[in-house]
This record gives structure tokens, C-alpha cells and sequence, in this order.
């Protein structure tokens, strides 16, 4: 049986939905609400006090909601908010009436109308929070709503280009080029209320007898964790209604016609198309908090600027000036609403959502009523003060900033589970590092390919910001990450001290599937800690586990257990614990004496490459060159020139040049005897020139002389391993003459 939850399908068949509503709406709204009624009522002479109140009712007909949990008990919520839709968009159709009214009868019939558009429109809103909430996670909740918001915002502008070019339009500039976009307007919105129809929903308005608003309201503001997302909802909406009567102050007092009013609505629409998109990038991943008590800071001092515009004494500005500052103060404002949103939703209670919801609208009707009716009456005071203010507008923008510190304010005092830190916060923004390791994480999130996801660990792991260094605890505390193995690596060769704690954790797990690759990067952190826990697993009963621990223990300086390593090294038989050992004896041991048995221990494999592996290897921890590796690559993708192309190298030394044919042919005829031969005779001529070599190289020598000696019993079987084994012998002969040739010079 189905419960109200929704399937992850059914989930993204809504999300769907809502992006084509938003962008429906978006378009619809805006031909149909603010604006076009501000310049509708502004054309018939609507007092400030009106035009306070056209900015305010959009909200504050919350009041309505005291009473509707009840009338609409049990109503599918879907159903509700596309109804409400619908009918807002009728109601608008009254505006035609203005054909045949002037003066206060169409100021009255616009504020009638309008109070209905807001009062339908506000029956919708109450759900729009359950209805994202039933949508989406809290892992994309925010994404969603500034997703949504960009939507609304992208469509916005098309709205306001179409406005700005209707009424460019001679015949259209006055009431009949308005009263047109509302008629478009009410078919865009039908449609919208179409596509929320569509939104599958199994959620109904619930109400319980006696609980009425009043009582979620005091339950509410008793609950830290609610309390401060609300005053900040509430008080965002106060200063969105003050920051309304901007359109005023642009069309009054800086002297806009009503298409450049409409091209000023579009900045704004960009501005809130930035907030979305600020949101969508930043909010989920960073938190709401940090960013809200930065972005309001920067509010505030949006607001002293709009405070301090020089206009009085028929003094102007141009008009590029006012668009900057519209931009960047609406950006601030959308980006306060966005984050809000989000922390809202978070803090919504499971149940009586649609209750919960209108509470929040009927409190923040009486916000957006004082503030709205005070932004009227302020802009009185201001054209009529005699105090010389720089503006008309100035108590009202001095009001805008007194809220804007009561939004920094209670964001600092907001509880934001998982959010960054303000310190945190700021390391991000204010650095480039921050930025880009960020970016990184986006884009490592963003990603499904495994190739690609392990390029970007590595532009993480050699990121230093903190925002890189907790990704990558995150993807280290993961069970089964596909990443996890990659992460742990980059820790070796970039070691962060914050995450010895994390990788000590994982190297003792003998349960974790990259126990290795931790053990591996203790490898490059020299501490106590790190050899205490490598110490301990020489005793485990996994020999790679105990190979590995031996090897990081000689790249981390320690040499008390070389007597202890060297028993484990004799004792090894798996190909990879030999390796580690040769590793970590080379790093514990200076006088090299592990090389002096880099035959026999190669010697113990009878099949394979590990020969090439193990000589190749000792040729890398001496830095010889050329390259053996490479060598051995070459003779085995084609037989005879690997040894050729080497053998060309070594013509620099006289006994090499000399016997140059002769080991080629040797080489090609299996003559192993003369090889050992050639081998043993070049180090014993070198040697009576009495010339000493550094103590590994010492070591080196007796080994390959042992071999020498081995090989020159040897005929001409045809056994790759015994080639291999003449190939390092050659090969180690030849580095140990040119470092004694370098040596005496």
C-alpha cells in the first residue's frame, strides 16, 4: 500500500513539473503582478500610502489563513494550489474594467483587484514549501529551490523584455499596453496551474482540533531550532516589501518612463537569476548560515549607498548608476531569500505541514502590512522633511538598513546542522585555493566516470585548502566509496597531518578493503603514532600486510627492527612482500647490504617477470640510468633489441666499446659463460686499480660477481629467466664501472 512519500521516480517526475511551472509562472506572474500594477496605479494618482500597500498585500493577505486549515481538511494539496492558481488568473481579468474608470474609482478597483490576485495567489504559496519538500531530499533541497528559482527568474526576463518592447510601442505606452500583458499574462498562468496539476501527490491538508495557528506559533518560537529561521523569513519579507517601493523611487524620483522601469524589473530579474544560481552552487554543500550573515552584511551596505543617493535639489545621476545598484542590492536580498528558503524547509515539521505553513504567511502578513503602510508613510516624511536629506526616499532606505542589521543579527544566531563554519566559510571565498578546491568538489560530485573522478581526487588531494582536507575525510570515512582507494593514496605523496588520525583508523582495520593502501601512506608521516600502529602489524598474520607495514616503517626513518625486517624479508615468498622488503631494507640499512643478495632472492621465483620486476627495481633505488625497466620493456615486445639499444648506451666505457660486437653476439647465442666471464673480469680489472666504491655499490658488486661466477658454469640454454638474469648482470657491471669512473674523478 502506498503511503503520502513519493518514489524516487515519482519524485523526479515533480521536479520536473515545478521547473516547468516555475518557468510558466515566471512569465505569467510578471506580466500580470508588480510591476504593471505599480505603474497602473502611479498612471491614476495612487497616494504613497497606496502604493505602500500594493507593495505589502502580495503578502499581507496571510491574513486569510487563520481560517483555511480548517475549510480545506482533507483536500489533496496539489489539487488546492493549482486551483488557487487558476483563479488568481481570472480575478485579474477585472483590470479591463479601467477602460471605462479615471481617478480614485481606478485606484480602487486596482487595489480591490490586486488584494484578490494576492489573496488566491497567497492560498498557493502556503503549499509550495510541503510540495518542494515532498520532492526532493535534504541532500538537493537547496539545489532544487535555486534551481526553481533560476527557472522562474530566466523566465522573468523574457517577460520583461516582451513589457519593455510592448510598451516602447507608441500606442501601447499608456493603460491599454499594460492591461495587454495581463491578458497575456492570465494564459501563461493557466498553464502553469496546469503543470502543477500534473505533480503527483498523495499529501492532504491536515488539521487537528485545537491546533490552530496560535498554538503552532508559540510551540514554534519556543523551538530554537525553528525560531531563528522564522524571524529571519519574516523579516526578509519586511525588507522584499521595502525594497518593492524601489520601483517607486526609480519611477517617482529618478524620473523613469514606464519601458525603462520595465528594463530596471530586468536587472533585477538578472540579479535574482545570479542569487539562484549562488544558491544552487553554494548553499547544500556550504550551509545556509555563513552565507546568510555575509550576503546581509553586504545588503546593509547596499542600503547606505541607496540612502545616501545625492537627488534632491533636481540633482540626477544616470541612469547605468541605479541599475548597478539595483542589481547588486536585489542579489543580496534574493540570495537572503534563497538560503532562507532552504533552512525553512529543513526545520518544517513532517506533519501539519500546510498549518505550519500558514502560520509562517499569517505572521508574515502583519510584517509585510507595518512595513509596507511605514515605507508609505516614510517616503511622505521624506518629501516633506526639512532636514536637507539626500533623497526623498532616505528614511525609507534608513528603514531597509535597520532590517538588514536585524537579518545579520539573527543569522548569526540561526542553527544550521552540517554548515560550514564563518572561518570556514571565508577560507573558501577569500582564497583562490578555497575556490578552486570547491570547484573540484563540484565537479567530483557532479561526475559518474571513474577515470574522470580519479583526475579530480588528485587536483583535490594536491589542493591545501580545509574545504579539500574534509572532502577528503569524507570520501576516507565512506565504507565503499570507489574513490576511497584512490584518496588514501594521495596522502602519501601529499601527507596531511589532520588526516593521520583517519589514516591510522584505516590501517588497523584488518576488515577494510584498502588496509594496504593506508598502511602504504603512514608511509610518508613521521610520527609516533604512525610507528607505533606500523610496529604493531609486523606481527599480523597477512604477510602483505606485514611487508607493507615494513616498508613504510623504513620511509618513515625507523631502523631498530632491521634485524627483525631482514628474518620476515628471508622467510617471504609472495612476489610483492619481496618487493616491499627490498623497499624497506634499502631505506633502514645506508651500507646497502640488502643488495648483496638481489640474485639469490630473485633467483627464489623460477617463472614469470617478477626477475625483471626485482632488477628493475634495485636498478630505480640506485637511480641508474638507463632506465632497466625500460630495457626489459623493449627485449619483450621485441626479442634482441632491448639488449641491442643497451648495449649502444654503454659505449662510453672503454671495456664496453671494446667487447661491444662480442656481447651482442654472446647475447644472441646464449654464451652465458662468456658473459659471467666478461662480467667478473671487467670488476676484477677495475678493482686492482684500486679505486673503492660507497658502501651499497660495495655490496652490489659482491652480488654480481657471485653471479658471474654462477653464470660462467652455465652453456647455452635457451631459458628466458636465465637471459634476464645476464641482461641485470650486464646492466649492474656496467653502473657499477661508470660510478667508480665517476668516483675517481
Amino acid at each position: 500500500m502506498l503511503t503520502k512519500y513519493l518514489s524516487e521516480d515519482e519524485r523526479k517526475d515533480g521536479r520536473r513539473r515545478i521547473y516547468r511551472f516555475q518557468a510558466l509562472n515566471g512569465m505569467g506572474f510578471n506580466f500580470m503582478g508588480e510591476t504593471p500594477v505599480y505603474l497602473l496605479a502611479i498612471h491614476f494618482g495612487a497616494s504613497n500610502i497606496e502604493l505602500g500597500y500594493i507593495s505589502s498585500v502580495i503578502f499581507l493577505t496571510g491574513f486569510i489563513l487563520v481560517a483555511l486549515p480548517r475549510l480545506l481538511a482533507g483536500k489533496n494539496l496539489v489539487t488546492v494550489q493549482a486551483t488557487a492558481w487558476f483563479i488568481r488568473g481570472l480575478i485579474v481579468l477585472l483590470y479591463l474594467l479601467l477602460f471605462f474608470l479615471e481617478g480614485r474609482p481606478a485606484v480602487l478597483l486596482i487595489l480591490i483587484v490586486y488584494t484578490l490576485f494576492c489573496a488566491a495567489r497567497m492560498v498557493g504559496v502556503v503549499i509550495w514549501n510541503p510540495l518542494v519538500k515532498m520532492v526532493t531530499t535534504s541532500q538537493n533541497r537547496g539545489e532544487v529551490l535555486a534551481q526553481g528559482n533560476i527557472v522562474n527568474q530566466a523566465a522573468s526576463v523574457v517577460s520583461k523584455l516582451i513589457s519593455f518592447m510592448i510598451t516602447s510601442i507608441q500606442f501601447f505606452t499608456g493603460v491599454a499596453g499594460i492591461l495587454l500583458l495581463q491578458i497575456i499574462g492570465v494564459i501563461l498562468n493557466s498553464s502553469a496551474a496546469y503543470q502543477l496539476k500534473k505533480v503527483t501527490c498523495r499529501e492532504t491538508v491536515e488539521y487537528e482540533k485545537g491546533r490552530n495557528l496560535f498554538v503552532i506559533f508559540k510551540e514554534s518560537l519556543s523551538s530554537k531550532e525553528k525560531r531563528f529561521p522564522l524571524m529571519l523569513k519574516w523579516l526578509s519579507i519586511a525588507v522584499m516589501v521595502v525594497n518593492g517601493l524601489t520601483i517607486v523611487f526609480v519611477r517617482k524620483e529618478a524620473g523613469f518612463d514606464a519601458n525603462f522601469v520595465f528594463l530596471y524589473t530586468l536587472v533585477i530579474a538578472l540579479a535574482n537569476i545570479m542569487a539562484g544560481l549562488f544558491g544552487r552552487t553554494f548553499a547544500d554543500r556550504i550551509g545556509s548560515r555563513p552565507l546568510l550573515i555575509g550576503v546581509n552584511i553586504l545588503l546593509s551596505l547596499s542600503y547606505i549607498i541607496w540612502m545616501l543617493l545625492p537627488l534632491s535639489n533636481g540633482r540626477s545621476l544616470p541612469i547605468f548608476a541605479y541599475f548597478i545598484l539595483g542589481f547588486f542590492s536585489n542579489f543580496f536580498l534574493l540570495a537572503t531569500n534563497v538560503l532562507v528558503a532552504r533552512v525553512l524547509v529543513n526545520s518544517m515539521p513532517e506533519n501539519e505541514s500546510f498549518s505550519y505553513n500558514s502560520m509562517i504567511n499569517f505572521v508574515m502578513a502583519f510584517f509585510s502590512f507595518f512595513s509596507g503602510i511605514l515605507g508609505g508613510v516614510l517616503i511622505d516624511w521624506g518629501q516633506s522633511s526639512t532636514m536637507g536629506l539626500p533623497n526623498n526616499f532616505s528614511f525609507l532606505f534608513f528603514f531597509a538598513l535597520v532590517l538588514s542589521l536585524l537579518l545579520i543579527f539573527y543569522s548569526l544566531r540561526l542553527i544550521d546542522k552540517g554548515s560550514l563554519s564563518a572561518k570556514e566559510t571565508a577560507a573558501i571565498f577569500f582564497s583562490l585555493e578555497g575556490l578552486r578546491a570547491y570547484s573540484y568538489i563540484g565537479k567530483y560530485k557532479a561526475i559518474d566516470d571513474p577515470v574522470k573522478k580519479r583526475t579530480v581526487i588528485m587536483s583535490i588531494s594536491q589542493n591545501d585548502a580545509p574545504i579539500a582536507t574534509e572532502e577528503l575525510r569524507a570520501i576516507i570515512s565512506s565504507p565503499l566509496s570507489s574513490s576511497k582507494g584512490e584518496a588514501i593514496k594521495s596522502l602519501f605523496s601529499h601527507p596531511r597531518v589532520e588526516l593521520l588520525e583517519d589514516l591510522l583508523r584505516e590501517a588497523s582495520d584488518s576488515g577494510s578493503y584498502h588496509q594496504l593502501k593506508a598502511i602504504f601512506a603512514l608511509g610518508a608521516y613521521e610520527a609516533e603514532a604512525s610507528e607505533h600502529v606500523l610496529l604493531s602489524l609486523l606481527d599480523d598474520p597477512d604477510s602483505a600486510v606485514r611487508s607493507t607495514a615494513a616498508k613504510s616503517l623504513g620511509r618513515i626513518g625507523h631502523v631498530q627492527s632491521i634485524e627483525r625486517i631482514s628474518i620476515l624479508a628471508d622467510k617471504a615468498e609472495q612476489a610483492m612482500d619481496k618487493i616491499n622488503y627490498l623497499i624497506a631494507l634499502k631505506n633502514m640499512d645506508t651500507t646497502g647490504s640488502v643488495f648483496e643478495k638481489i640474485f639469490t632472492a630473485a633467483g627464489s621465483f623460477s617463472d614469470g617477470i617478477f626477475r625483471q620486476t626485482y632488477y628493475s627495481l634495485a636498478a630505480d633505488l640506485f637511480e641508474s640510468t638507463p632506465s632497466l625497466s625500460a630495457v626489459y620493456s623493449s627485449k619483450n615486445l621485441s626479442k634482441g633489441n632491448g639488449v641491442r639499444d643497451f648495449l649502444d648506451q654503454t659505449r662510453d666505457l672503454l671495456v664496453f666499446y671494446n667487447n661491444h660486437r662480442n656481447l651482442v653476439l654472446w647475447f644472441r647465442d646464449r654464451k652465458w659463460a662468456q658473459i659471467g666471464e666478461f662480467c667478473l673480469c671487467s670488476l676484477e680489472e677495475s678493482t686492482e686499480n684500486e679505486i673503492s666504491l660507497l658502501n651499497p655499490f660495495e655490496h652490489l658488486e659482491k652480488a654480481v660477481k657471485e653471479e658471474a661466477l654462477r653464470m660462467k658454469g652455465l652453456s647455452g640454454q635457451e631459458d628466458s629467466l636465465i637471459y634476464d638474469n645476464a641482461l641485470a648482470l650486464v646492466y649492474f657491471t656496467y653502473q657499477i664501472l661508470m660510478k667508480r669512473k665517476h668516483h675517481s674523478s
